[in-house]
């Protein structure tokens, strides 16, 4: 018995219009074949709707809309938007459903209208997005939003949405924004350019490579004023031997203390050798790290994640969002 009322509470809905002809705008310029078509396509989706086939029924209520735009027919819409889950389509549907008040609905249809907007009203989240600078593109979680200068206000389902702002030469950007049921959130978009967006990124601080490369260069200068000592030594060593034994081999007891020029030359030498191979080893180093080191353009992330700022208002509070691309 309930659902042969709730038949009858569907089936009606297009009713009162009949009752004013085609005195009422939702009437007016509606040929009766039209309002036939009408009728049968609502008792069609009507039947599908009790079946709990929300799918079949939404495209019969669609046709029946397309025949006649009642706003009790239209309302048949919303409901089975609500049971498909599909809010934003509900509430844009039941906007249109009471353009005109209670006048084309039942009194009962007209008060479950009004607990429908109650119930999408927390259900639904409102962005504007607001941008001033000419000939930027903005698209929403992938479709076109906007041209600017311009303000769009959309309905969508709460939850994270991606708002991107493009604009050849400059820097594009995503900007995720969370959407909060029953709240309207502002996001500003301003475009920065990629001449001043850019920076120039070094692998290292710029004065690491010459710090090496210097210090290499340095090492090897070392290793030369070494080697030059070394050599000082050897030729102490041979002028000793040259004159305290000018006719016959010298033995370390004749040259004294002279004897050990000879060890600390060589000695002197296998360190300059070695600061020669170390000094090389880091001047090729710091060349390398040099060419490594040389300047990359780079841009800042395109990602930016928006934290929302809550801003007292009488009767509630809204959210305020901004973002600079």
């Amino acid at each position: 018995m309930r659902g042969a009322l709730f038949v009858i509470a569907l089936a009606v809905c297009a009713a009162p219009s009949l009752a004013h002809a085609d005195t009422q705008p939702w009437s007016v310029g509606v040929s009766e074949a039209q309002k036939a078509t009408a009728q049968k396509l609502l008792e069609a989706g009507n039947a599908l709707f009790l079946e709990r086939n929300y799918v079949d029924a939404l495209e019969k209520y669609k046709a029946a809309v397309a025949a006649w735009d009642h706003p009790a027919i239209r309302f048949n819409l919303v409901r089975c938007y609500v049971q498909l889950g599909k809010n934003v389509d509900a509430a844009q549907n039941l906007e249109l459903a009471l353009k005109y008040g209670n006048a084309p609905l039942e009194e009962n249809v007209y008060t479950e209208a009004l607990a429908y907007q109650k119930l999408l009203g927390g259900r639904i989240a409102t962005i504007e997005a607001t941008c001033a600078q000419e000939g930027v593109k903005l698209t929403l979680d992938g479709q076109a939003l906007a041209e600017c200068p311009a303000t769009k206000t959309t309905q969508l389902e709460p939850g994270t949405h991606q708002l991107v702002g493009v604009k050849q030469g400059y820097l594009t950007r995503t900007l995720e924004v969370f959407a909060f049921g029953g709240k309207s959130q502002s996001v500003t978009v301003a475009l920065e350019p990629l001449t001043t967006a850019a920076r120039i990124e070094h692998r290292w601080p710029q004065w690491l490579p010459w710090v090496v490369f210097g210090g290499g260069l340095a090492v090897a200068g070392i290793g030369g004023l070494v080697d030059l000592n070394a050599a000082g030594k050897a030729d102490d060593y041979d002028r000793a031997v040259a004159q305290k034994c000018p006719m016959s081999a010298c033995n370390p007891a004749v040259l004294g203390s002279d004897a050990d020029l000879k060890n600390q030359a060589e000695t002197r030498r296998n360190i300059a050798y070695g600061l020669f191979a170390a000094g090389g080893a880091i001047t090729i180093g710091g060349a390398v790290m040099l060419y490594m080191n040389r300047g990359r353009t780079v841009y800042p992330e395109s990602v930016e994640k928006v934290t929302p700022s809550v801003a007292p208002m009488p009767g509630g509070a809204a959210l305020s969002f901004s973002g600079r691309f």
